[in-house]
C-alpha cells in the first residue's frame, strides 16, 4: 500500500512538473517578446499604459505626448523609437521676434521640406523652430540634422525632441534633472557637457538664438525673395508681410511689415503688438507660478489673437500679427523670469 502511494506521488509530481516549468517558460517569453516603453519607470502598475495620474511632469508636457489626445499614453505614445506622425494643422502665424515654434514633423516628408538645398542634411540657418528640439537631435552635435538623425537615430538614445526644456523643468529651477527627463540615459548623459548631472538651458539649446539674419536664413536658394515655397508659417502671415501680393516678400518688405529687430510701424500693428505683450505677460506668468507648464502655442488667445481689437481700427489681421508677436514674446519674457 505504501509502495503504491509512493508511486502515485511520484506520477503526480512528473505530471505537475512539466505544467509548471511550460508556465513559467511561457511567462519568461511573454517577458522576454515584450518590448521595453518609454517612460516605463512611471508605469507604476505595470500595464504598458501611462494613465495622467501616474505621469510626472507638467500638464503640458503631458499633451505633447498624448498624441491622439485620449488621456493616456498607450500603443505607439509609449513604444520605444516611434515618432509622433505628422500634424495635419495649420502652421503657426509667423514670430517676428522670437521665430520660434514647435516642429512635429519628423518624417520623410518633412525632412525634404527643409532641405531646400537638396545636400541631405539640414543646417541651424535653416531652422526656425524650437531650438532645443534641433539640439537633441543633432546627435554627433556638428550643426547639421542628417537624414537618420532626423527621423530618429537609434532606438537606444531616446532624445525626446518633441518636449521643451520648459516642460521638462517642473519645479522652474532652470535646469532639467535626471528625474525630471524623459529621454534615455545616454542622451541626457551626451547633453550633459559639464558632467554636473543637470542639463542647464545652454545644455538643451534652450538659450540658443535664432539665426540673426532672418531673411537670409528663410530665402535658401539666395535670389533676394522669400516665396511661399521658402515660408514655413500661415498663407496669412505671408500677406501680411506682402503688401504689393505679387507673391514675393523683399528684404525691405520684410523689415517693414516686422520681420526685423523692431516692430512694424504701422499703428494697427503696435496697438496689437502692445495688447499681446500685456496679455502674454500675464499668461506666462501664471503659467510659471502655477507650474502649468510651458503652454504657448495652445492658450486660446493666441487662436483669436484679437483681444483689444474694434473695427474702427481696420486691418484686423494686421492688428492679429500684431497680437501674436507681443504675446510670444511677453508670455517668453514672464515664463522665463526675465
Amino acid at each position: 500500500m505504501q509502495t503504491n502511494l509512493r508511486l502515485l506521488s511520484v506520477m503526480s509530481v512528473m505530471l505537475v512538473a512539466p505544467a509548471v516549468a511550460l508556465d513559467a517558460s511561457a511567462q519568461g517569453q511573454g517577458q522576454g517578446a515584450r518590448p521595453a516603453i518609454r517612460f516605463n519607470q512611471m508605469d507604476t502598475n505595470r500595464d504598458g499604459v501611462i494613465q495622467r495620474r501616474e505621469w510626472k511632469g507638467s500638464n503640458a508636457s503631458f499633451i505633447v505626448h498624448d498624441w491622439d489626445g485620449d488621456g493616456v499614453l498607450s500603443r505607439e505614445e509609449v513604444r520605444t523609437g516611434a515618432r509622433r506622425p505628422a500634424r495635419q494643422e495649420e502652421p503657426n502665424q509667423f514670430n517676428d521676434f522670437e521665430r520660434e515654434y514647435a516642429f512635429a514633423d519628423w518624417t520623410e516628408s518633412g525632412f525634404v521640406k527643409l532641405d531646400h538645398n537638396d545636400d541631405g542634411r539640414i543646417g541651424r540657418d535653416e531652422w526656425h523652430f524650437v531650438r532645443d528640439g534641433f539640439m537633441r537631435a543633432d546627435h554627433d552635435n556638428d550643426g547639421y540634422l542628417s537624414r537618420v538623425e532626423f527621423l530618429g537615430g537609434t532606438d537606444d538614445e531616446d532624445d525626446d525632441r518633441d518636449d521643451t526644456f520648459w516642460n521638462l523643468d517642473y519645479n522652474n529651477d532652470g535646469r532639467v534633472t535626471r528625474e525630471e527627463w524623459h529621454g534615455s540615459r545616454a542622451r541626457f548623459e551626451a547633453l550633459d557637457g559639464d558632467r554636473n548631472g543637470v542639463l542647464s538651458r545652454a545644455e538643451m539649446g534652450a538659450s540658443a538664438e535664432a539665426p540673426p539674419d532672418l531673411f537670409t536664413s528663410i530665402d535658401v536658394n539666395r535670389d533676394g525673395n522669400i516665396t511661399m515655397n521658402e515660408w514655413h508659417w500661415t498663407h496669412e502671415a505671408f500677406d501680411a508681410r506682402d503688401p504689393n501680393h505679387d507673391g514675393r516678400i523683399t528684404r525691405d518688405e520684410l523689415a517693414r511689415t516686422g520681420g526685423g529687430a523692431t516692430p512694424a510701424q504701422s499703428q494697427v500693428h503696435k496697438a496689437g503688438y502692445d495688447r499681446g505683450m500685456a496679455d502674454g505677460r500675464k499668461a506666462g506668468a501664471q503659467d510659471r507660478t502655477n507650474r502649468w507648464g510651458w503652454d504657448l502655442e495652445g492658450r486660446p488667445e493666441m487662436a483669436n489673437a484679437d483681444a483689444g481689437y474694434n473695427t474702427r481700427m481696420n486691418a484686423r489681421v494686421e492688428y492679429q500679427t500684431g497680437y501674436r508677436d507681443g504675446f510670444r514674446r511677453g508670455y517668453r519674457e514672464a515664463y522665463e523670469g526675465r
